[in-house]
């Protein structure tokens, strides 16, 4: 899996002031001007702090560079609600619209990811900011830049940062190298390419070759899969 267990995700924090006490008091405050200070009281069944640092993170980084890019919003709301609770997906889409038009404390938040959960945690924030940024084909100076801070601010050290960084800009350029595709190219032109290709070097239809062929074939197989998920992935599609 590209990403583990979100370790320490779940856990309350004990944590006050800016950006979660005022995150908290904002989604409470709406809620009970709806009239229902039920859920207000329920508060911290929802929404974890993890996640709300995550999204003080994340919305900082689709402003960076002056503009709103909608494919780094929709890989927000997808990232969110693949890997936590689905039926909070319309409060934590409320959480993102008000972080996108607030500011909040960036060291505040590191300093709570940082303070209460394990470095494995911090390299897969990390790692999370640099498939957000690159979601729409490019990772811009800004971006970059941004991206670094943070992960100093999470302790995480410069050979860990390049190995992130690497990982990542070669994915996205040699996903698009194994199909045959260029960036460009609509996603209907490159699943029709990924789709003869499949056929091509599909192992079962094969079948008269060698098994030094057949082993060559089937890596191959596995490479174009690969590609194809990445891609899907960049572009935020199931």
């Amino acid at each position: 899996m590209r990403y583990e267990k979100w370790l320490g995700a779940g856990l309350g924090w004990a944590v006050t002031g800016n950006p979660i006490g005022g995150l908290l008091g904002f989604i409470a405050g709406t809620l009970i001007e709806r009239g229902n200070k039920t859920e207000a009281e329920k508060l911290a069944d929802g929404v974890t702090e993890f996640e709300l640092n995550l999204i003080v993170l994340a919305s900082h980084l689709i402003k960076i560079d002056g503009k709103v890019s909608l494919a780094e919003i929709n890989f927000l709301k997808q990232f969110l609600d693949t890997h936590f609770d689905e039926k909070l997906s319309a409060k934590r889409q409320q959480i993102i619209s008000h972080c996108l038009n607030k500011e909040y404390d960036l060291d505040i938040a590191c300093n709570q990811i940082r303070m209460n959960t394990p470095h494995a945690t911090h390299i897969q924030v990390v790692r999370f900011l640099f498939d957000m940024a690159l979601c729409d084909g490019e990772l811009n100076e800004r971006e970059n830049y941004f991206v670094f801070r943070l992960a100093g601010y999470l302790n995480v050290n410069d050979v860990e940062f390049k190995r992130l960084k690497t990982e990542h800009t070669e994915v996205k350029v040699s996903a698009y190298e194994v199909l045959g595709v260029r960036k460009e190219m609509s996603f209907e032109e490159i699943r029709m390419t990924y789709r003869k290709s499949v056929l091509k070097v599909h192992p079962d239809r094969n079948k008269d070759v060698s098994e030094e062929e057949r082993k060559k074939l089937t890596a191959q197989f596995q490479k174009i899969q690969e590609a194809y998920e990445a891609i899907k992935q960049e572009r935020s599609l199931k």
